[in-house]
């Protein structure tokens, strides 16, 4: 009997797989080490197809016998040749090919035979999605004629892990890339082959893997891929074009002249006529390093302009004096472990907006018999717990200003200042303003940590506020007993879009736009317990700018705004109730969670503030149960918006949220005053 197994099942085995489809089917692509066995042949096809199409489906399944019954014998054959009794077979969808073959197979003494569900196009489906997870990367940069491929193999031989770009899509990467190489495979089989290469390795570990534009000649690589590549952090080698150029004439110069004549020709545009003809005339005279120097003039230039354009990457320059693979091979390996001694959360009590003083601690530390005496241009100052305070300019627009900071949530100094940046930001957005300059505040163990590391907080602050077109003007630093970074940001507004949390009505319903668990995340990381993927699912979540607050900022129908941050979602709506008099219910299962966080909440991995946020305000919630309090009191860092949206405006707020990847579901709404602010169904 045929057993119908799923791709997983297929690829978790030993066992050979037959793919029964036609040649040029085989050819476009395949599943890696599958052993192509042909029911029909590329003409055999196109005739039964043809029969199908203007006859009946009975006439071609009477066409398709005469073509494969003179073949059974040899089906066997074939198959004894690879396989005893286990096999797997496939064709395009599951379907009639592989499963006649498949019977065939166990009429004729193979014990077990399993069809894959869903055929070749089931695996396709698999590669296209598995290019969608994160992935640790570590991108592997530097100009042309650094060795960077033969590196990363001495690393593998070191124990890394590592992908080959270049000899998955047998090129080069450069107008020489054809030199010695075999025809480049199509996408989609490289896309396969790649996917393998993937599946072999520890996801959860570090790979390393050459930094790479769009496409591989002309082999693209997948688009989730590629961008997972571009916001990853590079280790660029700094090489000199010298001793570039020499390693260069020892790997081409033997390629021949005509072929070198040919890749010059390549990038004549790029070059300009006369540096052109100079080449060449460089390579009439045999003087393959000027040659070599003056394609590097090229490279050089042209790897800058694509090194420019990385989305929230760190380039870390190593400068280094040879070409050596094997020895730079080394000198990378020591590199990054001296980095990877520096593990920032151990050097602070807390981490992230966790650090907060609880909510009920906060009141009575900032309650004072002092009047006030404030300026009739405060329009928002801290009576309501918002997000950042407000001076109208008296022209119709104001001035916001708001400060954030916090203890390292994350082990890398960039991503860290990177978090920092955006939480203090996100203040601006969250009341519908325009971020314009902001000013660090920066503490740091100096008899600690380095310069070198106090350094690359500050950088990863730097390129946020870079980014958003606020740039980074100054700040103030101390010699302080624990890590501490944030900025001072100053924000405009016109006043008519501004977005305050103690305005929410009845009927509103609420969103929220990021998934909760950063805290839970946070102290698996700093307990180790967290796996390498869970980690930068957080750390992309809390470096996503919150820069949707601006346009929602625009819309009448948002009635409410604030950020979700240290005293969690429950203690963020309670803020927004409280000031707006109103009651809220929120439904539990509509609430967006990373799916990480339920293996570390069964290891404890529990932040401190969830319970002192739980105590804080725990007389104004209705729980359906008591562990909801875990996830809704987890003090979030960095995270997302949450929106009170009236009836008439969802559509469109939902439209706006999709857009920008954000979660788009109501997750409950605004009620009237009731004697308890929060229920949570």
């Amino acid at each position: 009997m045929i057993k119908f197994i799923s791709i997983l099942e297929a690829l978790s085995t030993q066992h050979p797989i037959i793919d029964v489809r036609s040649p040029s089917e085989f050819a476009k692509g395949n599943i890696p080490l599958a052993i192509n066995i042909e029911l029909f042949s590329d003409a055999e096809r196109a005739h039964v197809g043809t029969v199908y199409k203007q006859q009946s489906k009975e006439e071609a399944i009477a066409l398709g016998y005469t073509y494969v019954n003179p073949k059974l014998e040899k089906f066997i054959s074939d198959v004894k040749k690879v396989a005893t009794t286990h096999v797997i077979v496939h064709c395009w969808r599951g379907g009639m090919r592989s499963q006649s073959f498949a019977q065939h197979l166990l009429q004729n003494g193979f014990l077990n035979v399993s069809v894959i569900e869903g055929g070749y196009k089931a695996y396709r489906n698999y590669v296209l999605a598995f290019f969608n997870q994160p992935f640790s990367l570590q991108v592997l940069g530097g100009y042309t004629g650094s060795g960077k491929t033969e590196i990363l193999h001495f690393l593998e031989k070191e124990g890394a892990q590592i992908i080959d770009l270049e000899g998955l899509a047998k090129h080069k990467g450069s107008a020489f890339g054809g030199a010695d190489e075999l025809e480049q495979p199509s996408v989609e089989q490289f896309e396969n082959n790649l996917a393998a290469q993937f599946a072999k390795l520890d996801l959860q570990k570090t790979i390393w893997i050459e930094d790479e534009s769009s496409s591989v000649g002309k082999v693209a690589l997948p688009v989730s891929l590629h961008q997972q590549m571009q916001k990853t952090n590079v280790l660029f080698l700094d090489i000199c074009k010298e001793v570039r150029a020499k390693y260069l004439v020892d790997t081409y110069a033997n390629s021949g002249d005509q072929f070198l004549k040919e890749s010059i020709y390549r990038i004549k545009k790029r070059l300009g006529g006369l540096s052109t003809q100079q080449a060449l005339d460089y390579l009439a005279e045999k003087n393959y390093f000027q040659v070599a120097l003056m394609a590097l003039a090229y490279y050089d230039k042209y790897y800058l302009l694509g090194l420019d354009k990385k989305i929230s990457a760190r380039v870390k320059k190593i400068k280094i004096n040879t070409a050596n693979p094997q020895q730079n091979a080394k000198i990378i390996l020591q590199f990054m472990n001296e980095l990877e001694k520096v593990k920032l959360t151990a050097y602070s009590h807390g981490a992230g907006c966790g650090c907060k003083i609880s909510p009920i601690l906060l009141s009575e530390i900032l309650h004072t018999d002092q009047a006030p005496n404030l300026s009739k241009k405060i329009i928002v100052g801290n009576s309501t717990k918002d997000d950042a305070a407000v001076y109208d300019m008296g022209d119709g627009t104001g001035i916001i200003t708001t400060t954030d900071f916090f203890m390292p949530i994350v082990d890398d100094p960039f991503v860290f200042g990177q978090i920092a940046a955006t939480n203090a930001i996100s203040d601006i957005f969250a009341m519908g303003g325009e971020p314009i300059m902001s000013i660090a505040i920066f503490g740091w163990p100096i008899n600690k940590l380095s310069a070198a590391i106090a350094k690359e907080v500050l950088e990863g602050g730097r390129e946020v506020c870079a980014r958003i077109g606020s740039p980074l003007v100054g700040g103030h630093t101390i010699d302080s007993p624990e890590p501490i970074f944030g900025l001072a940001v100053t924000g405009k507004i016109d006043l008519k879009n501004l977005k305050r949390n103690d305005t929410a009505t009845a009927g509103c319903k609420l969103y929220l736009t990021k998934p909760l668990g950063v805290g839970i995340l946070a102290t698996a990381q700093k307990q180790d317990k967290i796996e390498a993927n869970d980690s930068l699912v957080a750390a992309q979540s809390m470096t996503k700018l919150n820069s949707v607050g601006f346009a929602l900022g625009k819309i009448n129908g948002v009635k409410a705004m604030t950020d979700v941050t240290g005293f969690g979602l429950l203690g963020h709506l309670v803020e927004m109730c409280e000031g707006s008099k109103v009651s809220a219910i929120v439904a539990f299962d509509k609430v967006p969670v990373f799916k990480e966080v339920d293996k570390y909440i069964d290891l404890g991995c529990i932040p401190g503030g969830t319970l002192r946020n739980w105590e804080s305000y725990k007389q104004h919630i209705k729980l359906a149960n008591d562990s909801q309090k875990t996830i809704l009191c987890d003090p979030q860092t960095s995270g997302g918006l949450l929106i009170a949206v009236e009836k008439e405006s969802q559509l469109e707020v939902e439209k706006l949220l999709a857009a920008n990847g954000l979660y788009s579901v109501a997750i409950g709404e605004i009620i009237v005053q009731q004697n308890i602010l929060i229920s949570v169904k």
